[in-house]
């Protein structure tokens, strides 16, 4: 059972359509990711805001398309990772973008205010710059230069302990 809308068969004599499609298929024609998302791998190049940093003045499209393939023998490989770079003008049956509805607040968010962390930093101590940040959404985690050290120490010896399991 395919659960992405990509290219069966020889490129590009032939698309078997073992995923029930040639073309693009309809949004919710396979099961949603484990997220909850629509195709968000195959069917058409998903256009972003981001740049694509190769590239002054492109823009990054995401997650292959309908002419790629599950290896990568062709086109791209399609995956949740892959990206590629274009122009905000060029068009192609390919491409598209997603739609999505409710509260929002998805996405990138700025980063903290500097010089209020400083100031919170001062007044408080680290204590208050964690409260900040779990405040305003931010995942970060405040560490002493001490724990910072053991940290490193601990994920060069292999045992984790880094900021997200061996990662700092």
């Amino acid at each position: 059972t395919w659960m992405m809308n990509i290219w069966q068969g020889p490129f590009p004599r032939e698309d078997e359509r073992a995923d029930g499609f040639h073309g693009i298929a309809p949004v919710r024609a396979f099961p949603p990711n484990s997220y909850g998302l629509f195709s968000t791998v195959g069917n058409v190049w998903e256009w972003t805001s981001d740049p694509w940093p190769a590239a002054q003045g492109q823009v990054t499209l995401k997650g292959g398309s309908f002419i790629d393939s599950i290896d990568g023998a062709f086109n791209h490989k399609a995956t949740v990772i892959t990206r590629m770079g274009n122009t905000p003008d060029s068009g192609s049956y390919n491409t598209g973008f997603r739609c999505a509805r409710g509260r929002g607040g998805g996405g990138r968010q700025a980063p903290p205010d500097q010089a209020k962390l400083q100031q919170l930093a001062e007044e408080g101590g680290i204590e208050a710059v964690q409260a900040y940040l779990l405040e305003i959404g931010s995942g970060a985690k405040v560490m002493t230069p001490a724990e910072l050290e053991a940290a490193r120490a601990a994920a060069a010896e292999g045992g984790g302990g880094g900021a997200r399991g061996g990662e700092l």
